[in-house]
Parts: C-alpha cells; sequence; structure tokens
C-alpha cells in the first residue's frame, strides 16, 4: 500500500486545483448520518438499529456497500425484532483508522459495536457478497450466540484465493481499485462518474450516494478491503467449522457466472441445516427482489418462537 499512497499523495501535491476541487465538493455535498456515530477502538462507526424483540438481525453489506444499501429489507424486519445495519472501514459515514480491513476485523468491530450498544444475544447474520464472508467468521467464532445465517448471494473465499483460475480476474480488479484509491484525490473517479456503491437504492438516498460514493474514505477502504481479500479467504480456510445443525439459507442469484454458481453450491454444505434458494435476480437480491431476502430472515427470526 506504500508506493499507491506515496503516487496518491504526489498527484495530490501536482494537481492542488483538482485536489481542493474535489474536496470543495464533498463539503458541498454532505449529507447528515441517516443513523448514530459509535466510537470503536480504531474507529467511528455508521450504524443504523432499528425496531425491538428478543432477535437482533445484523446486516453486513457487500463490498464497497453500506447499511443504507438494506433501505429495502431493515424498515420491514424492524417491525418484528431489533435489526443493526452499519458502514465498515471507511465507507459511508464510518471513519477507520485500522490498517487492515479484513473479515476479523469486521467481525472484531462488530463485536464492539454489540457491546456499545448493549445488544445481546441471539442473533440472526445477514451477509451479502463479500459480506458472508464475515457474517460465516462471526458464526464460526461466537456460535453460542448465532441463531441462524442468511447467505445472501455471498462471496465463497474460493473467490479469493490466488489460484490459476482466478489469477487473471483478480489481477484485473486489483488494477481497478488500484487506479481508484490512487486517482481519488484529484477526483479523477468523480469526473468519470464512477463512485462508490450500488444501483437500485430507494430515490430518498440519491444526495447520501452522491456525497458517501466519492469520499476518499470510500476508495481506499474499496481499495484496501480488496487487497486483503485474500487474507480473508484465508481466515475463513482456517476458522472451525459451523455447527451441523445451525439453519442457513444461502440465497444464489441465477444471473451470475458458472464459477460463481459452483461456488454458491459449496455453500449450501456448510451445515447439515442448509435451505438453498435460488433468486430470478442480479448479484443484489436485497435490493432487486427485497421480499425474497426478507422472508428468509423471517423464517429464522420465527424459528426461536
Amino acid at each position: 500500500m506504500i508506493i499507491p499512497t506515496i503516487v496518491r499523495n504526489t498527484l495530490g501535491v501536482i494537481g492542488f486545483p483538482f485536489t481542493f476541487w474535489n474536496l470543495a465538493m464533498d463539503k458541498k455535498n454532505k449529507v447528515k448520518p441517516p443513523g448514530q456515530i459509535i466510537q470503536t477502538k480504531y474507529s467511528e462507526v455508521h450504524a443504523i438499529v432499528t425496531g425491538e424483540g428478543p432477535v437482533t438481525v445484523i446486516l453486513e453489506a457487500g463490498f464497497s456497500s453500506i447499511s443504507i444499501d438494506w433501505c429495502y429489507v431493515q424498515p420491514e424486519i424492524s417491525k418484528v425484532a431489533r435489526i443493526v445495519s452499519y458502514d465498515r472501514g471507511s465507507y459511508g459515514w464510518s471513519r477507520t483508522k485500522r490498517k487492515s480491513l479484513t473479515s476479523l476485523d469486521s467481525v472484531e468491530e462488530l463485536k464492539e459495536i454489540l457491546n456499545h450498544l448493549n445488544i445481546k444475544p441471539p442473533y440472526v447474520l445477514v451477509g451479502h457478497s463479500f459480506g458472508g464472508l464475515s457474517m460465516r467468521l462471526f458464526a464460526s467464532m461466537y456460535p453460542d450466540e448465532v441463531l441462524g445465517l442468511v447467505l445472501e448471494d455471498a462471496a465463497h473465499e474460493n473467490q479469493y484465493i490466488l489460484s490459476q483460475e482466478n489469477s487473471k480476474r483478480i489481477k484485473k480488479f486489483r488494477r481497478l481499485v488500484t487506479f481508484g484509491y490512487v486517482t481519488s484525490m484529484v477526483g479523477i473517479p468523480r469526473i468519470l462518474k464512477q463512485k462508490i456503491g450500488r444501483k437500485f437504492l430507494a430515490k430518498e438516498y440519491d444526495d447520501s450516494l452522491k456525497y458517501i460514493g466519492y469520499t476518499l474514505g470510500a476508495y481506499k477502504s474499496a481499495y484496501r478491503e480488496y487487497m486483503d481479500s485474500v487474507i480473508s479467504a484465508n481466515q475463513l480456510l482456517n476458522a472451525k467449522p459451523l455447527p451441523k445443525d445451525l439453519p442457513v439459507i444461502v440465497i444464489s442469484a441465477k444471473k451470475q457466472p458458472e464459477e460463481w454458481i459452483r461456488n454458491q453450491l459449496l455453500l449450501t454444505t456448510l451445515t447439515n441445516n442448509t435451505l438453498h434458494i435460488e433468486a430470478d435476480t442480479g448479484h443484489s437480491v436485497h435490493l432487486e427482489d427485497p421480499k425474497i431476502v426478507i422472508d428468509c430472515i423471517l423464517k429464522l427470526i420465527n424459528k426461536n418462537k
């Protein structure tokens, strides 16, 4: 990370007028966080906590995604349970001093958030895409606290292992996130309209996306998280197996590459109590057809009644 950071900072100095313009745009577009800011050991974490109930649902967003990605799911689940969404790293309204952004970092941060809020188990864990890794790791590390697990088109660790099959794809994406990070200071991604984040969010969040999609922290987090993804994958490979009776629901999007679909089938073997649902959507099931995700969460909540 040292060389890209030196290049980034050098570009920031050389292109000072663009740097000044980019930072001014951040200030102009700034939007207040919809949730609360929680101070942890290394971070100021933005979290949205809604609802009440004996079960707490934890929502972990995918790569480059944040709390408001759950804008269709969280309001519905909060009618019957407490539900927590948050921003990892320096995505969204969070800011971190962590030197790494691995799945284990996410689990540690999440435990601090829950302790700060005095939210006790049991938990239903929901992980989308890359966020599925940290939710599985949480369930592995704290099996007695987890009631169930929903893996929404979740990434399998095979996706990030530097195998011959993955090498070309991983190197290509590394170049992409490195370019975004290195040029973010002078606002090149802003000029190219390549913001961090997903599509399909409710219109009410347009102004928020205009702000948080272009912050320096967002590009740094995307770069750091992807560069650390091999470490995250190995954390899962070395983790204890999930309890064989743990209820797991694997939601797999049908509109995905063949390699991704093969890895989804591996997720269905995590426990002896796994249900597999195929969604006729793209990768963001919770935004394209949120009812599927909502129904799966409710199914696990109702198991506790």
